[in-house]
């Protein structure tokens, strides 16, 4: 598979469970993350990279990515050099905050894939902005993004989770606070030539009234899928 074809649904499945993390790849969604990163207990993230590595071999109906953990962490290499091979489609950086990380974290995976003998640029890269100071960068980091010569990076995502945790906001069923950082996004991609954004995950599932509103808002607003 490859990291195009339609954006509607990145459902997230924690790397250090298996039988979610198979069962994420037969579901039907268009992406699944494998998810290293906030799924995973500290202790635990050396072994979930196995995990995750085996998740990859299994047959799957959907483009497989994993979120690795953030770049000023002491994981994120290790998580990269883990994963990056032929089965992979795509690498989730969270936490995006200025061009440098992104820099850095685009000339890792063009070495590996060098090392491993993969096509360059053929691994895709999906930075999700989620504090005050990413928003705040927004517009340079798709800047950024759209310039890279790997031309890896086709679109950016949203977090609302630790975007309202870092303002100190409430992340309402309505969804109003997220308006102006939505707005953004959009913006911000358009401008780059960028495709449009991934909207956040809803963190409320059994609020499905709310849930198709949330959807139904993104997609007028202008992203093309989002997180689940």
């Amino acid at each position: 598979m490859n990291a195009t074809g339609p954006n509607r649904s990145f459902l997230f499945a924690p790397g250090d469970h298996p039988r979610r993390a198979e069962k994420v790849l037969q579901v039907g969604a268009d992406a699944a993350i494998l998810d290293l990163e906030d799924a995973v207990a500290i202790a635990a993230k050396p072994a979930a990279r196995g995990a995750v590595r085996a998740a990859l071999e299994r047959p799957r109906q959907c483009r497989a990515y994993v979120r690795v953990n953030a770049f000023d962490t002491p994981f994120c290499f290790g998580d990269l050099h883990a994963v990056i091979g032929a089965r992979l489609d795509g690498i989730v950086q969270p936490k995006l905050e200025d061009a440098g990380q992104l820099l850095a974290v685009d000339w890792m995976i063009g070495n590996l894939e060098a090392e491993r003998g993969l096509p360059p640029g053929g691994i895709d890269l999906m930075p999700i902005i989620e504090t005050a100071r990413g928003l705040v960068a927004l517009r340079d980091l798709a800047r950024a993004a759209a310039a890279l010569p790997s031309r890896r990076v086709r679109r950016l995502a949203f977090g609302a989770g630790d975007y309202t945790t870092d303002l100190g906001i409430t992340w309402t069923l309505a969804e109003d606070e997220l308006t102006p950082a939505r707005s953004e996004f959009v913006l911000a991609s358009r401008a780059a030539g960028l495709e449009p954004p991934i909207d956040t995950v809803f963190i409320e599932l059994r609020e499905t009234a709310a849930f198709e509103a949330s959807c139904t808002r993104g997609a007028v607003l202008g992203f093309q899928g989002r997180l689940c």
